[in-house]
């Protein structure tokens, strides 16, 4: 389903300011990134980039990598240099979210965590009901650091889809000094961004008490790389708080985003309190989907309708009226090049934290954090009708509605002591969340459809559905942390026990007009309770060190999948129907995950390889039954297991005279377990998909690159390599057993260049930054399954990636 069921701290502050943040004793805590422990099992940190110390295969990307990307750059983007870390956007900055996928070991997006300073930020999806993405959350530039677990997460991880591993993210603390930062951003398809951070500095009283906080206001704009974008409406409860439409330092492009931020830490005694806010409104214009018939130019009349890798939505009218008469009511190649140039997505969101940490005593530790979000969205688009029951056009307009309030707290204690001689961190946690998330997609007739594109939208045609769910999260987790043999061995364990409940209401606000008759596709619709109950899922993980620089771990884990509980696409949208036969037929998704690696330091050379085994049971198959501009039920079943295995290799090393090389690769095969019936009462429905590769999970995937520094200069130039990556559950095109059902490998690479120039009057650590994406100029399709998968056949679910782009970056504080 398409468009609107959707399922780093870069150059902030120059080197002199961020050593700035280490100097503010006695409160020097406050440099302190704070992580949440999906970073290790029984609180081990990260350490590295190959995780040292950790009892399970984790990664970090410190800000020296985040801010070697052009300012704006979404951190979701930094994390593709880890080793089995798939990430595709079709925009150089990552920040277009319909396009954002991430694929960990086999895993798709909506089985990957996300969190924030420990907010859960949800499935990563498009229309992500129970969350945002990243660049939403927290601007860019104000991130300290970005980590992922590459096995399934950690206990004390507030996610509920974190079946194949966590992603992480930290922000940064406010600065030591007073100081305003000043970053402004240009380059191609007019692109620019402007932020300013004010840092109050530390400010004491009272002793050891004291108060710390930083307060910044961005703005980015851009034009899309190919085609073209036009809004034509506002979506409910939409409010420029800043610039909006009107644009600054040269108008709105056709994607914005405008950002603010503030965080503040308060000292008491021993306690620590920390307040969040983030307020951030955008709209982006959509780039089209395509087939790979489209794509390759191989289609039918290809040759016709400009189609290939930078083919997009019209932006002429006329010509999208002309491809829609001539392809309606049917779907025919024609119908792809009958998309009019509006299709965009615009997000409000409001999200906050407070956070409370307590040292009752010197060996335990209390923390309380409750958070609240609030969106509001919409998501445009000009599609076909596919007939008169629709519209009486040949055109018709839709919009997505998106409506979330999600509150929750998280808290966990922790003791430490000796017991029998052995040594023990002890930790409980809780995490409790309320998410009432609803979803509408009224329907709309043009003013004039022969004329242009302009909606009368006192002519509602129809209204595909107006859900609510109303979902209830709560997970409680136990683990020690036991260290033996003089601490060179540690042991980790625990369990955790989840439990999503959704109740989905059909609304029924069907709406009449008198144009035509109303069409309310969802009024038979019962509402529906959906109960995950994921039972004790217990996870061991061991590390020995062999001696000061060698070490090998050793972790499994047992993890679970909520069931998709989108009120748009999830499993409410299955046929009426079905809901009784899904709910006592129905499994969670569930993962077994084995790790097994060692890693070195030797001097200025970092290196760790990890071995997995995952047994993937209850594999929760949707099947879309209609074509994209289409609303129609979908179905849903457990389709059988997935067999993954892999192997992870990274290296980081200074190689002296300012060089510095990194390098990380990985081997993946994740193959189908068994067949499916496609129609549970038709045994002749099977589906051969034993022994297939899953989808969007490349073999073989490498990154590398070479860094060189001396003086005020710094050169980064790096490359990544992608497999070819199956698209269809049977991984044939055309015909049973044809195995052309794949996309094939690409390579793109970077160029980062920075000059420091240091004071020049009142500015001081003057920066100049340029940066080249996608260098060679590579055609290569990045994204895949924005249209869904199908067991066969070609279907507009492909992305092309974005070509090369330069930009010229400038900041300074003062």
């Amino acid at each position: 389903m398409r468009h609107d069921n959707r399922p780093a701290y870069l150059t902030l502050l120059a080197a002199a300011s961020s050593s700035l943040l280490l100097s503010a004793s006695p409160l020097r805590a406050q440099a302190t990134t704070k992580r949440d422990s999906a970073q290790a099992l029984g609180k081990v940190t990260v350490t590295g980039v190959t995780g040292r110390g950790s009892a399970r295969a984790a990664s970090g990307v410190d800000s020296s990598v985040l801010r070697s990307t052009a300012p704006g750059t979404s951190a979701l983007k930094a994390v593709e240099r880890i080793p089995g870390v798939n990430m595709q956007s079709v925009d150089g900055f990552g920040m277009y979210e319909w396009s954002n996928r991430i694929t960990m070991r086999g895993f798709q997006s909506a089985q990957i965590g996300q969190t924030m300073d420990g907010i859960p930020l949800g499935d990563m999806s498009y229309g992500n009901w129970n969350g945002l993405g990243v660049g939403r959350a927290v601007d860019a530039s104000n991130l300290e650091s970005t980590s992922v677990a590459q096995g399934s997460g950690a206990l004390g991880t507030a996610s509920a889809n974190n079946l194949g591993g966590v992603v992480q993210y930290a922000t940064a603390e406010p600065a030591g000094r007073q100081q305003f930062l000043l970053q402004q951003m240009g380059g191609q398809n007019s692109a620019r961004r402007t932020l300013l951070r004010y840092d109050m500095g530390l400010k004491t009283f009272g002793g050891t008490n004291g108060v710390s906080a930083f307060l910044s206001v961005s703005r980015f704009d851009s034009d899309k790389w190919k085609g073209g974008g036009e809004r034509l409406s506002n979506f409910p409860g939409e409010q420029d708080l800043l610039f909006g439409q009107n644009g600054f330092l040269g108008g709105a492009g056709e994607n914005w985003h405008e950002q603010i931020n503030l965080k503040s830490n308060l000292f008491i005694g021993s306690a620590k309190f920390t307040a969040f806010y983030n307020y951030a409104n955008k709209k982006e214009s959509d780039y089209m989907d395509l087939s790979l018939g489209v794509f390759n130019a191989t289609a039918p009349g290809s040759s016709n309708f400009g189609f290939g890798p930078m083919f997009d939505y019209q932006t002429n009218w006329a010509t999208a009226k002309q491809f829609a008469e001539a392809s309606l009511p049917t779907y025919t190649p024609l119908t792809d090049a009958s998309y009019y140039s509006s299709a965009q997505g615009a997000r409000l969101d409001h999200l906050a934290y407070l956070k409370g940490e307590f040292k009752p005593t010197a060996s335990t530790r209390v923390e309380v954090q409750p958070y609240l979000h609030l969106n509001r969205g919409g998501g445009d688009w000009h599609a076909p009708s596919y007939g008169a029951a629709y519209s009486p056009d040949p055109i018709m307009f839709r919009q997505t509605q998106y409506k979330a309030n999600r509150g929750g707290i998280m808290a966990k204690g922790t003791a430490s002591f000796t017991l029998g001689g052995v040594s023990n961190q002890f930790e409980v946690g809780g995490w409790y969340e309320q998410n009432e998330s609803s979803n509408r997609r009224p329907r709309w007739r043009m003013k004039n459809y022969q004329l242009g594109p302009e909606v009368d939208f006192t002519k509602v045609l129809r209204l595909d559905y107006d859900r609510t769910a109303d979902v209830t999260t709560t997970q409680f987790h136990v683990q020690n942390t036991n260290r033996l043999l003089n601490e060179r061995l540690t042991l980790s364990y625990g369990a955790k026990l989840l439990t999503v409940n959704a109740d989905f209401t059909n609304n029924g606000n069907t709406p009449t007009d008198g144009i035509v008759a109303p069409i309310f596709a969802d009024a038979t619709r019962p509402s529906l309770n959906v109960k995950t109950d994921a039972t004790v899922l217990p996870q061991v993980g061991a590390v020995f060190k062999v001696n000061e620089n060698n070490e090998v771990f050793a972790n499994w884990s047992e993890n679970v999948n909520q069931f998709p509980l989108s009120p748009a696409g999830g499993v409410y949208n299955a046929a009426p129907a079905t809901f009784e036969f899904f709910k006592s037929t129905a499994k969670a998704e569930r993962a077994t995950t084995l790790e097994l690696g060692a890693r070195t330091r030797r001097g200025k050379l970092e290196a760790g390889i990890t071995g997995y085994a995952i047994d993937y049971r209850n594999r929760l198959l949707g099947i879309a039954l209609c074509p994209q501009t289409v609303t129609c039920a979908t179905g849903f079943g457990n389709v059988g297991s997935v067999n993954t295995m892999g192997l992870e290799g990274v290296v980081n090393a200074d190689l002296g005279n300012g060089l510095r090389a990194f390098g990380s690769a990985s081997f993946n095969s994740s193959k189908f377990g068994d067949d499916y019936l496609a129609n549970q009462a038709d045994p002749t429905s099977r589906v051969n998909t034993k022994d297939k590769y899953v989808q969007d999970a490349p073999k073989q995937m490498a990154t590398a690159s070479l860094s060189y520094t001396r003086a005020k200069l710094n050169l980064t130039l790096g490359g990544r390599y992608v497999g070819e990556r199956y698209f269809t559950y049977t991984n044939d095109l055309n015909t049973a057993g044809d195995g052309e059902g794949k996309v094939p490998g690409y390579f793109v690479s970077d160029l980062s260049a920075r000059y420091r120039l240091g004071r020049i009057g009142a500015l001081k650590s003057l920066e100049l930054q340029l940066n080249m994406n996608n260098l060679l100029d590579e055609r290569y399709i990045g994204t895949m399954g924005s249209g869904g998968f199908t067991a066969s056949g070609d279907n507009t679910t492909f992305l092309t990636g974005a070509p090369r782009q330069i930009f010229f970056s400038l900041s300074t504080t003062f």
